[in-house]
């Protein structure tokens, strides 16, 4: 993520590039992903509780035509690292997510199309070996700081939202992931 930033920067200074260049990117703390979603009666909200990618990713990446096409530019999120604010709850996250059998979630930035004031992400979401594609926003805030989210139905991942009290309680398979994310380019 690191070298999003320092893409970021090149891309703000209108620098045009075609060749292959690389760049250490750097998720520094206070970065945070969120996933939130509903049931037919509550809200829930699960954070990620663990540094995001700690140390640096060396990244390469392309630029052209208001694209920039990245290669190795992943990461892996634990996936029973999230706490949705209670026990119950984390166990039924943990059980959605099989993380018992997938420990992790991959998130692979593909390509960064710039469009005004914003940047549109191609990144594959990978969750209990399923692989999905999916495009959202990215938005600069200030100086290093970066927003964006990305709606997804767990029906893409062949996960059937969980019922509890026979049914009576069941959950939207719409989820949001939010990001905040403060990146560094060393």
């Amino acid at each position: 993520m690191k070298a999003l930033l320092h893409i970021f920067c090149i891309l703000s200074l209108g620098f045009f590039m075609s060749t292959d260049n690389s760049a250490d990117v750097h998720i520094k703390k206070g970065s945070q992903i969120t996933i939130s979603g509903k049931s037919n009666v509550n809200q829930f909200s699960c954070a990620y509780t663990t540094q995001i990618a700690e140390g640096g990713k060396n990244i390469t990446y392309n630029y052209f035509s208001n694209v920039i096409t990245l290669n190795k530019a992943e990461i892996k999120l634990k996936s029973d690292a999230f706490d949705c604010g209670g026990k119950m709850i984390n166990k039924d996250f943990n059980e959605l997510m099989q993380s018992e059998d997938y420990p992790n979630v991959g998130i692979t930035l593909i390509q960064i199309a710039v469009k005004e004031k914003v940047y549109v992400v191609d990144a594959m979401i990978e969750i209990a070996d399923e692989i999905n594609v999916y495009s959202f926003v990215i938005s600069p805030r200030q100086g290093d700081h970066y927003t964006g989210s990305l709606e997804l139905n767990i029906n893409d991942f062949d996960m059937e939202a969980p019922r509890k009290l026979l049914g009576a309680i069941k959950v939207d398979p719409n989820i949001n992931i939010e990001f905040d994310l403060y990146l560094e380019v060393i």
